[in-house]
């Protein structure tokens, strides 16, 4: 399929679903449009009340009492009519407006959270965060600023003819020739801006993500003296987005308000000459020409504002299709679910393989089989494939081929909420709520205060939650800084175990913690024995040389299986000489604290 062609379906798509919104409440929307055309009639009334006045009683000058009154206030009636319905449908369109936005942020944000991690593998927070926020505020001007302003301009400019057509249609026919040269301007416009304003919406976004990326890494980027390099990027993208703001600006002075106000003195020095030969020939009356040179006023601003109004329905459009085109990113979903929780936690692996990039696996036929309750534990250099096994197991990411069994059914057998209740995971770096303890253990659960205890019992951080000042309801900042490395460690592992999993997994998750703490996590973990089936993703091997089965990785490969003791037996075994390694590196570190007591 060709970019166009994408970019078509994509622009159909993402109008249909603004305009869905307009129609879901047949009824507001009705009722709104009566209050455009009664407001219209009131202000192509007041024109015609002062042809009526002119030609009635100040040419012959005559002021009958009754009569006079009679049009002058009919004339401020239709004022104060007039502007209180416009207020009135104003209001009706922003309600329309702002339940749209608020229901397609809603579903956006939603549809993000149900999208595979392997999206955001590749996917810009910064960019997201805009397209959830600048994008859909963006859209409510399709309704608000385009769709009132059209639909309000054109039975503004019918019945403006309509007027024109009961007083002179000659003249009408003259003031029409206005309308197809300003379709003209209004399809050149688009035809010049659609692009910029595509790369304008697009670099807003980059703006975000940069920002969002040095903000995020300032600590890296101040430490490796990156701050010249990172204004420069930034700089660069700013510029780009000058520019294509620029031509979008350029392309809009050029061809809206002045184009459409030099067309519309030329039409007005029409109607004039017109309205001059009338004269001559004694058919033609003072009021009419005052009513005409009035709605002559009032028919080109209406033009004005549509050709205006296209420059945001153009933004509003751009930032549709840029959401409609997330909304389109297929979900992480199980075609064949019904099974709705894990009985046991037998897990079973069979000649898996998987690959981030074709052609380039990461796991080349990996096979092994863990009972419920079993420990076992991987182990591998960097790149060996340790976490993203964990992924796979966890349905992030979907096999190129071979299966993974649990209790006997395929993954894609079970609900997600069945495998996120019924695996724990535990990551390497812990991810902490800015809200209280209790939140960060429940995750939205429903738990009961007794579960989430008994959690944080089991995770060994019980006694350190009661000692703070609003123990389970204290409030932990943002990425948890009230805690210590160690202890948001052993929160996660509270979290993890407070839904009662059939299966854990760790990913190195005593890799960032000091000794004491370690030793902490490892009671911890060695009490779940037997109840729980464990993977541990290890780097310390001496946390895991306990378990069942030790599983060694290497660029993928399986290469080798079986509990401590049967891999160290190994000759020239690739566990045996990273245990050994290990074991020295620690009496030489054991060494050289002996030595060096200060």
């Amino acid at each position: 399929m060709s970019t166009d062609h994408k970019k078509s379906v994509t622009s159909s798509g993402s109008l249909r679903m603004l305009m869905s919104y307009v129609f879901a409440e047949k009824t507001l929307f009705i009722k709104t449009l009566l209050l455009v055309v009664l407001a219209t009639a009131f202000d192509v009334l007041g024109p015609m009340l002062s042809k009526v006045f002119i030609d009635e009683f100040v040419m012959p000058n005559h002021y009958p009492t009754g009569p006079v009154a009679g049009v002058i206030a009919l004339f401020i009636f239709s004022v104060l009519a007039s502007t209180y319905l416009k207020y009135k449908q104003t209001l009706r369109f922003l309600d329309i407006a702002l339940n749209a936005v608020l229901d397609i942020r809603k579903r956006l944000f939603k549809h993000v959270l149900t999208l595979p991690v392997a999206f955001f593998d590749y996917a810009r927070t910064g960019q997201l965060v805009s397209r959830i926020t600048n994008d859909t505020e963006s859209i409510k001007d399709i309704y608000v600023q385009f769709l009132s302003s059209i639909l309000g301009n054109l039975i503004m400019l019918l019945g403006i003819l309509t007027a024109m057509a009961i007083l002179d249609v000659d003249l009408m026919l003259v003031a029409l020739t206005l309308i197809p040269a300003v379709v003209t301007l209004i399809y050149l416009y688009q035809k010049f801006s659609v692009k910029a304003v595509t790369d304008s919406r697009q670099l807003r976004s980059d703006i975000n993500a940069n920002m969002n990326e040095s903000i995020s890494g300032m600590a890296v980027i101040q430490s490796t003296n990156q701050q010249g390099a990172k204004y420069q990027q930034f700089h660069a993208i700013n510029n780009a987005y000058y520019t294509t703001r620029l031509k979008t600006v350029t392309v809009g002075s050029l061809l809206l308000r002045p184009a459409i106000n030099l067309l519309s003195i030329l039409i007005l020095g029409g109607v004039v000459w017109f309205f001059g030969l009338k004269v001559v020939e004694g058919v033609a009356e003072v009021g009419v020409l005052y009513a005409y040179l009035n709605y002559l006023g009032r028919f080109t601003e209406p033009l004005v504002e549509i050709t205006q109004r296209f420059s945001l329905y153009q933004q509003a459009i751009v930032a549709g299709d840029r959401v409609y085109e997330l909304l389109q990113q297929p979900p992480h979903a199980h075609q064949q679910a019904h099974l709705d929780a894990i009985p046991k936690g037998d897990l079973s692996v069979d000649q898996l393989v998987f690959s981030y990039q074709q052609d380039k696996p990461v796991l080349h036929d990996v096979n092994f089989t863990i009972k419920s309750g079993e420990f076992y534990a991987i182990v591998g250099h960097t790149g060996s494939g340790k976490s993203t096994l964990l992924n796979l197991l966890l349905s992030f990411y979907q096999p190129q081929s071979g299966s993974i069994r649990i209790d006997g059914h395929e993954l894609e057998e079970y609900h997600q909420h069945a495998l996120r209740q019924g695996i724990g995971f535990i990551p390497q770096e812990p991810f902490v709520l800015a809200t209280t303890v209790f939140d960060n253990i429940d995750m939205g659960r429903g738990l009961s205060q007794q579960a989430v205890e008994r959690a944080a019992q089991q995770a060994h951080l019980h006694d350190v939650i009661i000692e703070m000042q609003d123990g389970y309801q204290t409030q932990l900042g943002e990425g948890g800084l009230r805690l210590s490395t160690g202890q948001r460690q052993q929160l996660i592992i509270a979290r993890a175990l407070a839904g009662s999993p059939k299966i854990l997994l760790l990913d190195e998750a005593t890799a960032n913690i000091d000794s004491e703490t370690e030793q902490v996590v490892q009671r911890a973990l060695n009490e779940l024995r037997g109840q729980v089936s464990m993977i541990v993703v290890a780097h310390r091997l001496s946390t895991i040389h306990h378990a069942d089965s030790i599983m060694v990785l290497d660029k993928g490969h399986l290469i080798e299986q079986g509990n401590h003791q049967q891999l160290m037996q190994i000759e020239h075994g690739r566990y045996r000489a990273m245990y050994q390694l290990q074991q020295q590196e620690q009496r030489v570190a054991q060494a050289e604290q002996a030595t060096c007591p200060g």
